[in-house]
């Protein structure tokens, strides 16, 4: 009996050793199952506050007033003032002091109804909202362009009724509504011009799924730049090569819709310490019936020395920098309502 009460005892110890172990394995489950459902139930918090954020508009139910994606001009060489540099040597670069007077004649030079367009439009068909870093005005002021400035609480959708081409400075810092406002304004057919960090703090949020910060950053000022995609509205009048100036820590772009986004402008030199090795300063997309052009960089001389008419980077033949022929270029495609090649 002795014997039998031993094994009984046994067997008894281990069947509550069993249920024990049951237990904490039914509790070890169900403190799973707890955090399970709460991550999910926070992931559908954070997908409904994401998806709140995300900007809207009817742009789908629009067509793209873009032209078709032969560049003009590009095939037939009849890019009206274009200079194809690109056999030869760029020579030191050196900063010159450029006054308005040659900032006025290249615009008339190449733009012989000038007078025309400017006419038909007034201040407010083109805006500029002030940034931190970028100053557009004082390179229309040298163009001799009215515009209209304003600082980003002012945007209204009753002033973008009247706009042709809205100039985002650098570093482009918009709220959420007026984000929106953006994004509707090019929806309907705006040309908007965004420069540097406007990249990140509107552009990428206006329109997702176009370019985005690839979080490089540039590691000098001065940059040899490629026309890399010339055509007859934006390359009108300017140079295939020439130095491109940027400032401090200038956000690199990346693309994210190559079927959309076509690149302007790219630097070799830049492409090495690109995290993509694309090296891009300068592209354009269509947005509904609008288009959107971003410069990494700035449409203001940009010199180290902010008193005076310092450029520190004037392209060949042209005095003024290719980035601001190319960011004018753009403003007048703006005021005559030009249609603008996309990518192929």
């Amino acid at each position: 009996m002795s014997v039998l009460k031993t094994v009984l005892m046994s067997a008894k110890i281990a069947h509550k050793a069993h249920l024990a172990n049951y237990a904490k394995a039914v509790k070890r489950r169900s403190a799973l199952a707890a955090l399970l459902a709460f991550s999910l139930f926070s992931f559908g918090i954070s997908t409904t506050v994401l998806a709140q954020k995300t900007l809207t508009g009817s742009v789908e139910t629009l067509q793209s007033g873009a032209s078709a994606s032969v560049l003009p001009g590009a095939v037939s060489g009849s890019i009206p003032g274009f200079i194809d540099n690109s056999r030869f040597e760029l020579s030191v670069n050196r900063s010159s002091v450029v006054k308005p007077p040659l900032f006025k004649a290249w615009l008339e030079k190449n733009n012989p109804d000038l007078q025309a367009i400017l006419s038909a439009n007034d201040q407010n068909a083109i805006v500029e909202v002030a940034g931190r870093w970028d100053h557009a005005d004082k390179t229309l002021k040298s163009l001799g362009l009215s515009y209209r400035h304003i600082k980003s609480k002012q945007i209204t959708e009753e002033l973008l009724q009247n706009t042709k081409v809205l100039i985002l400075n650098c570093a482009g810092e918009l709220k959420r509504d007026k984000l929106q406002l953006v994004r509707d304004f090019v929806a309907r057919g705006g040309y908007l011009l965004s420069t540097d960090w406007a990249l990140d703090n509107a552009v990428e949020l206006a329109f997702p799924g176009t370019i985005s910060f690839n979080k490089g950053l540039n590691k000098k000022p001065i940059y040899q730049a490629n026309f890399v995609s010339p055509d007859a509205v934006l390359a009108a009048g300017t140079v295939y090569k020439a130095y491109w100036k940027l400032d401090q820590e200038a956000h690199l772009v990346r693309i994210l819709d190559s079927r959309k986004v076509r690149v302007l402008v790219s630097s070799p030199d830049l492409a090495l310490e690109d995290p993509d090795g694309k090296g891009i300063l300068a592209c354009v997309f269509p947005f509904g019936r609008g288009y959107v052009l971003h410069m990494t960089g700035h449409f203001d001389n940009n010199a180290a020395i902010s008193i005076g008419d310092f450029l520190p980077d004037g392209a060949p033949s042209l005095g003024i920098a290719l980035r601001q022929a190319l960011a004018t270029n753009f403003v007048m495609a703006a005021l005559r309502g030009q249609s603008l090649a996309v990518a192929h």
